[in-house]
């Protein structure tokens, strides 16, 4: 945690000066968590990341007169968020909803604003580790409108804010009024440090989603119906059959005007492929397609579960259809997080220029390495159909073989003592 109010603590320097700056206060317009900064020598004034979510890696430093960004860790996409971000600041006001379920007296305020879902999502899974191990302080959410109905019982306030995806790097002087105006009465207020990326054994997804993850006891039982979900998006496609897509970005255009060649549907036609051949081998299969789209284009026995305008119900309808799932594939990205929570095991299909954002997209839930290496499996997003089938299927019917074989007790020597 760090101390917000009435001073946090700060470790930037002067970029000119080569002193440590003065904190003069806090401010928080949007994701931004930021200390008001001053420089004794040069008397300039700067706004410097708190250590929360990716500044804690990563803080900069922003000149308040002159709008510069000082980026000593080279996170170019991080700078260029804040650097924009402060050149097109906003005071509009935005829709803000304060639900108080008990009395604050020592508030902790959990930033979950951002401008991608998973980011977002993976901020509010740090309020677990606070419900469940600091009782003593009065956890304070904050969260965009889409999240609201993930915030877990037991916190103190929710504050949602009305503020899109699209729009979540927004640095808005109104928010920031609102939400001094809020804290400032408390003598102290402590500030969660939100990490990109929880502990796994820091969290339950059913605490969050109110949905229960695969039974993995009950997987044999279950493969009277085998079911399997892949997760739909349309700007990361998984095209891995046609031979034009190996080719450079311009010849790959060139054929699309000539071909009227249409990623998506083609998209379509390999998820197709990969249904009916695995409904070949197990003719009880469930298979659903899940994801933002239009739906359409499929046959009848395929569950056509996308749609264009989603909301709480059906996000969470979604959940249960993951929690139902032995097996959940996609192509890597956010969409990834609340499916692989949730289902039996997971198929990560990764493009090549995503590799080093690897595992950013799973939940696991497992504690034995052996047993997470087995459920989630990472392959190229180029792997075609054919192959995919095999492993879903080794995946399905080996599965409990492997963890009868992996038991505490037929690997642990006291076991036989």
């Amino acid at each position: 945690m760090i101390t917000l109010h009435p001073l946090p603590k700060s470790m930037h320097q002067c970029p000119h000066c080569q002193i440590p700056l003065e904190v003069r206060g806090w401010y928080i317009p949007g994701m931004r968590n930021l200390a008001d900064l001053f420089c004794p020598s040069c008397q300039r004034r700067f706004y410097g990341d708190l250590r929360a979510g990716q500044a804690l890696y990563t803080p900069l430093l922003l000149d308040q007169t002159t709008g510069e960004v000082f980026d000593t860790y080279n996170v170019g996409w991080f700078a260029t968020w804040l650097r924009e971000s402060y050149a097109h600041r906003s005071a509009r006001s935005l829709g803000f909803t304060s639900e108080t379920f008990r009395s604050v007296q020592r508030p902790l305020l959990l930033n979950c604003l951002d401008t991608l879902y998973g980011h977002t999502l993976l901020k509010l899974l740090n309020a677990q580790w606070y419900l469940d191990h600091r009782p003593d302080l009065d956890l304070i959410v904050m969260v965009p409108h889409f999240l609201r109905w993930m915030v877990p019982d037991g916190v103190a306030e929710i504050w949602t804010v009305d503020l899109p995806l699209q729009r979540g790097t927004e640095w808005n002087d109104w928010l920031a009024a609102q939400i001094q105006q809020r804290l400032a009465t408390y003598a102290e207020v402590q500030l969660s440090v939100a990490f990109s990326h929880p502990h796994p054994k820091d969290y339950m997804i059913e605490r969050f989603t109110r949905v229960k993850p695969f039974p993995l006891d009950e997987w044999e039982p279950r493969l009277a119906r085998p079911t399997v979900t892949f997760i739909w998006r349309e700007d990361r496609l998984w095209l891995p059959a046609p031979q034009s897509l190996r080719l450079p970005l311009v010849w790959q255009r060139i054929m699309r005007r000539l071909c009227r060649y249409q990623p998506v549907r083609e998209q379509t036609r390999s998820i197709v492929a990969l249904a009916e051949h695995l409904r070949a081998r197990l003719s009880v299969l469930d298979f659903a397609i899940v994801g933002l789209g239009t739906p359409g284009d499929l046959p009848r026995w395929i569950s056509d579960l996308r749609t264009r305008q989603l909301d709480a119900r059906l996000e969470r309808s979604w959940c249960e259809r993951y929690a139902q799932s032995h097996v959940v594939i996609g192509v890597h990205g956010s969409n990834l997080l609340l499916p692989s929570g949730h289902a039996g095991a997971t198929i990560n299909l990764m493009p090549n220029e995503r590799w080093g954002n690897v595992l950013q997209d799973l939940l696991f839930r497992t504690s034995d390495l052996r047993e997470t290496m087995f459920r989630f499996r990472l392959l190229p997003s180029t792997t075609d159909y054919v192959e995919i089938v095999n492993i879903i299927y080794s995946l399905l019917f080996t599965h409990q073989d492997m963890i009868k074989g992996m038991r505490p007790e037929f690997c642990s020597h006291k076991t036989f003592e």
